[in-house]
């Protein structure tokens, strides 16, 4: 009987492992803190990468500064790791990201609904 062969499902292929060049000599520009386990940072290249630590990072949340301990060759891979309060906070995982949401300022002159809006005639 005819007819086309179904086509096999796309596997789940993992993101790509990224690397951050230059990140001894000001290479990391930005970062955010998601969770106790997670990172963006941004690259001096604008690019944004999602690192994941291998053990929740205790104070992470509440941090004003984070070290950034990269590798010998000055890179910041999966294999370095953050510091946060004198804690080290090893990455399991770097790979490039969206950037995140843009946190939106309220508008404090905003109108009211009523203002500009002609009065009912009586």
């Amino acid at each position: 009987v005819g007819g086309t062969p179904a086509t096999p499902a796309a596997p789940n292929v993992p993101a790509a492992e990224a690397s951050i060049p230059f990140a001894n000599h000001d290479g990391i520009y930005n970062w955010q803190v998601v969770d106790d386990r997670t990172v963006l940072i941004q690259g001096q290249n604008r690019k944004w990468y999602r690192a994941s630590l291998m053990s929740p990072c205790f104070d992470l949340a509440f941090a004003e500064r984070l070290g950034f301990e990269s590798n010998p060759n000055g890179s910041f891979d999966k294999f370095s790791s953050i510091t946060v309060r004198g804690q080290s906070c090893p990455l399991t995982s770097l790979v490039e990201a969206p950037p995140p949401p843009r946190k939106v300022k309220a508008n404090k002159a905003a109108p009211s609904p009523t203002q500009g809006a002609a009065s009912p005639a009586q």
